[in-house]
């Protein structure tokens, strides 16, 4: 039991920063609405057009070699809609051939290049829901930390808003990717904290988080066994 206690007193303080950490991230992660971390609130819905397609895929894939691999995408329509709650797309077909890609419309079958920066604001500007106007736009070819999983080139545009919103928009269809607002800032903050990945906030396997976890189940069985010690009921004496 001497050994138990002094285990115990020496975990708890290694353990408390942390242990407190892991309950105030929970908190925070467990407080904050999902749909206004992802951003959804801030996005208009995006319908694609499909039943007025007017060219096949064989019309498309006649044009390329027999590996050729063709997908559907859409792409967002520059001009604006009547209903601000929705935006359309024309659909298009997406064909990759010998490692290169192209993209066509499903409308007229004519080659779609990548979009410009004024056909991307408007793209945003139609998807965006919130109260703010565009600020900066960039073209990014090295993503930052917040959007570290998707794949650059990105177009990522600022908005003015209460959150500092950013919509990362891909340059080939005008969507957006991501949402990324103080409110997502502060539960990857707090997500951060909770797993004890300081870099990529994303490894469930770090060795920081497997000793704490295994330091705080040993200060739980040592708490356990002196409770036990302490509240085991006594035998009576005759």
């Amino acid at each position: 039991m001497k050994f138990m206690r002094k285990a115990h007193n020496y975990l708890g303080l290694i353990l408390f920063i942390q242990i407190g950490l892991w309950f105030l991230s929970g908190l925070v992660m467990a407080w904050l609405p999902i749909d206004e971390v992802r951003g959804n609130h801030l996005k208009h819905a995006v319908t694609t057009s499909w039943h007025n397609v007017t060219v096949t895929p064989s019309d498309i894939l006649r044009h390329h070699s027999s590996a050729a691999v063709l997908s559907l995408t859409h792409r967002i329509n520059e001009v604006d809609h009547a209903d601000p709650n929705t935006l359309d797309a024309i659909p298009v077909y997406h064909v990759v051939d010998d490692n290169i890609a192209y993209r066509y419309s499903a409308l007229t079958g004519e080659a779609l290049q990548t979009m410009q920066e004024s056909a991307i604001r408007k793209a945003a500007k139609g998807q965006y829901a919130g109260t703010g106007d565009i600020g900066e736009t960039r073209l990014l070819s090295v993503l930052p930390q917040e959007v570290q999983n998707l794949s650059a080139p990105l177009w990522q545009v600022n908005f003015d808003d209460d959150l500092n919103s950013r919509f990362y928009i891909d340059p080939n269809t005008g969507s957006v990717l991501r949402v990324r607002t103080d409110t997502w800032r502060l539960f990857d903050f707090m997500w951060m904290l909770h797993i004890m990945d300081y870099k990529d906030r994303s490894n469930f396997n770090t060795p920081w988080l497997i000793a704490f976890s295994g330091s705080a189940f040993l200060f739980t069985l040592t708490g356990v066994a002196l409770l036990y010690k302490r509240f085991k009921p006594k035998k009576k004496k005759r």
